[in-house]
């Protein structure tokens, strides 16, 4: 998969997201995929947070390789199944830019700012209808902070949906 564009990923916004990530962990609201074997469970978060601090979410996908940190195969209705080859990609990019989308939107509340507009933050050789539609669109800061602190390990109401490659931007 590509490499990410986050537009407004500096230090503060790092910051934010170690905030964001410190505050699941202690609240236990922490998402942790079950399709983590015993070993990624144990390095999980140090993996996210050292990303977060150090890299971007393509190290924290080499960090948490599919070989060595992920179950063999996961149940999909009822039945065993073998895991995805995508799968680390899928939550590690999908979880840092969650948290990247928390941060830009406490930051953009911060500084009295109320919107924050969505952009395409992934190139995707095949992109959904759906998606480009809502790139350009300006969405509640506050509403979608909320969102994405609530629903830990589902997909959000607003956005981002898991591999879209969509997310969003401070409006200056």
């Amino acid at each position: 998969m590509a490499k990410f564009n986050f537009l407004n990923l500096d230090q503060n916004v790092r910051s934010l997201m170690l905030s964001e990530i410190n505050a699941d962990i202690e609240t236990d609201n922490f998402y942790v995929s079950e399709r983590l074997n015993n070993t990624g469970k144990e390095n999980y978060a140090s993996f996210l947070i050292d990303s977060v601090t150090n890299s971007d979410e393509e190290a924290f996908e080499a960090l948490v390789d599919l070989a060595t940190h992920f179950n063999p195969t996961y149940l999909r209705q009822g039945k065993p199944v073998k895991m995805p080859s995508n799968a680390s990609s899928l939550l590690c990019q999908s979880e840092f830019n969650r948290y990247y989308i928390r941060a830009v939107c406490a930051h953009a509340i911060a500084n009295d700012i109320s919107e924050v507009e969505i952009y395409r933050a992934r190139e995707s050789s095949w992109s959904r209808p759906e998606s480009e539609a809502k790139i350009g669109n300006k969405i509640s800061a506050q509403d979608l902070l909320d969102d994405l602190r609530s629903s830990v390990g589902v997909e959000p109401k607003l956005m981002p949906e898991v591999n879209s490659g969509l997310s969003v931007k401070i409006i200056i």
